[in-house]
């Protein structure tokens, strides 16, 4: 088995090159030529409800890592649902990696705050605001419809979707999507068009039964970046996708080229 952690160490990344490794699900690691480390969703328990056996369960049994080995500078939560915001995993990762830093949405940042991480290692993000970090930037956009309630009446949970711009190329991780955003998806990209990103990582299968990588093509011809990569499956064994059902859409399309990253793998964008 791949370890990880020493593959993330030993990657070398180039100037104007970016490594993009994919963990399943929405867990995705950047790594920049200085050797700056950011997580967007680790996701590395493995909860079962009662009556299912965990191989029933999970494509993979065990995780793509163990949350104590897991050591990055920056970790960022799209939102708070346990495959974005995993509090086993997050406070593993914030005892056994003192130097991580915890960002995201308010009730992302809440949980932070509840599973014992110190308040000093967690930030809270503003849609719309950019924050200079290190050799980064990032801005949180607002991933739903702009509405504080769902079509049922329960509060929506805050949904980020998150734009790092490393200079030479910013990616985008949409995090989620929903049936208000695929059906309106101008509504949410227009603040995310402005940013022209050069990588969109857009989910293709997931919480709800409607999602589709036709959304996530159609969102792709949105962005028009050059490079989309497919996220949201490859985790739970009800909610996934062979991901090049989603590569083929762009068969008749040369300007966007999709890639999807193996599991564990990596993809070095120069």
């Amino acid at each position: 088995m791949i370890d990880l952690m020493d593959d993330i160490s030993n990657t070398k990344v180039g100037e104007k090159q970016l490594a993009i490794f994919w963990l399943g699900q929405n867990s995705f690691v950047f790594k920049t030529h200085a050797g700056t480390l950011i997580a967007v969703d680790p996701f590395f328990s493995r909860p079962t409800p009662a009556d299912v056996a965990i191989e029933n369960f999970y494509v993979h049994e065990e995780p793509p890592v163990k949350a104590e080995q897991f050591k990055v500078g920056y970790v960022f939560c799209t939102h708070d649902h346990l495959d974005h915001t995993d509090p086993t995993t997050l406070s593993k990762i914030s005892e056994h990696s003192p130097r991580t830093v915890f960002l995201g949405p308010p009730e992302s940042h809440n949980h932070f705050l509840r599973i014992g991480i110190p308040e000093a290692r967690a930030r809270i993000l503003k849609a719309n605001e950019t924050t200079e970090i290190d050799d980064f930037m990032v801005t949180p956009t607002n991933s739903l419809v702009g509405s504080e309630k769902s079509g049922d009446g329960k509060a929506w949970t805050t949904h980020y979707g998150y734009i790092f711009d490393f200079g030479f190329v910013r990616v985008y991780n949409m995090g989620d999507s929903s049936p208000e955003m695929t059906a309106e998806p101008v509504k949410v990209l227009e603040m995310v068009v402005k940013f022209s990103p050069g990588i969109a990582i857009l989910p293709i299968v997931g919480d709800f039964p409607g999602r589709k990588p036709e959304d996530a093509f159609r969102i792709a011809t949105i962005l028009k970046s050059r490079i989309v990569i497919p996220s949201h499956y490859g985790c739970f064994k009800n909610r996934t996708i062979d991901p090049q059902v989603f590569v083929h859409m762009f068969k008749d399309d040369l300007s966007i080229k999709p890639i999807a990253i193996d599991y564990m793998g990596k993809y070095v964008y120069s």
